[in-house]
Formats: structure tokens, sequence, C-alpha cells
């Protein structure tokens, strides 16, 4: 476990993971996608219940929902708008922590299908991705976005938001 602190306030005891390298790099890669644009898929066999994403702390940013009203209640400029955008398309919420995490290494093409093969468990809340099924070579990883919690002050920004949409 690492503590991190945001603006003096906030200390999240975020389960990062701290070995030298992040599974995910062993695991996947990113390539052109059927379901949209890019995607990730398994450059090895991955068996079920292998965690094969487990970020360290540069693998991605927590963004908190102080730091988020921040932006969407200031100045808005195209840059702004394309930032908040693109931070959207690529982070998830982490309702334990009401944070944004926002992902800086390779996870942020995983795309959503009803016929998930990864996800997070339970007990490891959204810090770890892990097959739910054999994932074969080639094959990409995918998630079911419907079953990551809402985050419902992002609503502030775009209203209709909807994570299925990324």
């Amino acid at each position: 476990m690492v503590l991190i602190s945001f603006m003096k306030k906030h200390t999240l005891d975020i389960p990062y993971n701290t070995s030298d390298v992040n599974p995910i790099s062993e695991f996947a890669e990113v390539k052109e996608s059927a379901i949209h644009g890019l995607g990730l898929f398994a450059k090895k066999k991955i068996p079920r219940g292998t965690i094969w994403w487990h970020p360290r702390p540069q693998d991605i940013q927590i963004f908190t929902k102080d730091q988020i009203r921040i932006l969407i209640n200031s100045h808005k400029n195209q840059r702004i708008t394309s930032f908040l955008d693109t931070l959207l398309m690529y982070s998830y919420y982490d309702r334990e922590f009401d944070v944004l995490v926002f992902c800086l290494d390779n996870a942020r093409f995983v795309n959503h299908s009803k016929k998930d093969n990864s996800g997070a468990l339970e007990d490891h809340a959204n810090f770890q991705s892990v097959a739910l099924k054999d994932i074969e070579i080639g094959e990409e990883i995918t998630e079911n976005y419907r079953k990551y919690t809402p985050c419902e002050w992002i609503k502030d920004y775009k209203p209709d938001f909807d994570v299925c949409c990324w």
C-alpha cells in the first residue's frame, strides 16, 4: 500500500502495485479494435483468475471531486474542454475513494463489451483487473462498463454522461 495526499486534506490508502512492473506489459498490447478505435489484446494466454493489470503510482493519475469541479467551473476554452473529455474517456470512477482514476498506461484501451472477459474482483476494489475466463492470444480484453459504479458528480459537467458511451 502507498499513501498519497491530495491538496493536504485528502489522504488515500491506494492499493498500488509495489513491484517494478505493471503486469499489463507482460500480458497485453494495443492494436486496432473491431469494437472501437484501439483496443487491448492478449499477447499471451491469460488464464482465468490471472491479475493482468495492477497499476503502480506512475501508471495512473487520481483526480478528486474538488479537482474536477475546479476544472469544470474554470474559464472554458477548447483546451480545457478537450482535456475534460479525454479525462472522462480514459478514466473510471472508484467508489471507495470517490475519485476518478485516469489510466496513463495501456489499460485505457480496454473496450466495453457485454461479453466481458475481464473485470475487477470485489475484494480488490478497482485497482486490479482479472481475467474472468481464459483469454486466448490475440483476443481483445474487454470489460462490461455497466458493472462500473457511475460517478454522479460528473453529471455537473455532462448531464447525459453514460460510461458505456466512452
